[in-house]
């Protein structure tokens, strides 16, 4: 009997029961969000916190607004407790209430402390939050999105470049966060738009 239990709890310990957050790739997170904002939280309570807005990088809205609080789970922890005056960069989508909440949970959720962002998950291109919105606004003058943001394996989906892949690769030079935006995003082997001048 002994044998037995012992046999059960090593193979209990060694099963692997593949628990895994389905990650969003950021050129997709940054393509849904209709808000992508710095700010700081002003006041917690129980199912969302109200964010103070100092900067807009996509979308406009009032300068404080109520973002839903997302639950936590095995596979999604937050890295830090909510509180007054943490200072976060947001990716949002708006809720049919009017609500915004965080896209695809912790992915649409940065911390930033002393100018860095402290979450050991997030590419290392994005070394900081100057360089993060600097690579998220290029990212948006250069790429636009087609396609089902629902859909699950990413197949209906196509960005369309308005710059050739030569001037693309010049300007990712300048910006590292740009850089992996761009590789993420020529995965999808986007179509060009050529421009014509007369």
């Amino acid at each position: 009997m002994r044998l037995l239990v012992c046999l059960l709890l090593f193979l209990v310990s060694t099963l692997n029961y593949g628990f895994k957050k389905n990650v969003t790739p950021y050129s997709i997170v940054i393509s849904k969000a209709v808000l992508i904002v710095d700010g700081t939280i002003s006041k917690v309570s129980k199912n969302e916190y109200q964010f103070t807005i100092t900067e807009f990088v996509k979308g406009k809205s009032n300068s404080k607004i109520n973002v839903v609080i997302w639950e936590e789970w095995l596979c999604d922890p937050r890295i830090k407790e909510l509180k007054k005056g943490q200072r976060l960069i947001l990716f949002l989508e708006k809720l049919p209430n009017g609500i915004f909440y965080p896209v695809n949970e912790s992915t649409g959720e940065l911390y930033v402390d002393d100018n860095s962002l402290p979450n050991i998950f997030l590419p290392k291109d994005f070394s900081n939050p100057t360089v993060l919105k600097k690579g998220i606004a290029m990212f948006l003058e250069t790429y636009t999105f087609y396609g089902n943001f629902n859909d699950r394996f990413y197949q209906n989906i196509n960005f369309v470049r308005n710059k050739s892949i030569f001037e693309v690769y010049k300007m990712a030079k300048n910006n590292t966060a740009f850089k992996f935006l761009v590789d993420n995003a020529e995965y999808y082997k986007p179509s060009e738009v050529l421009q014509f001048f007369y």
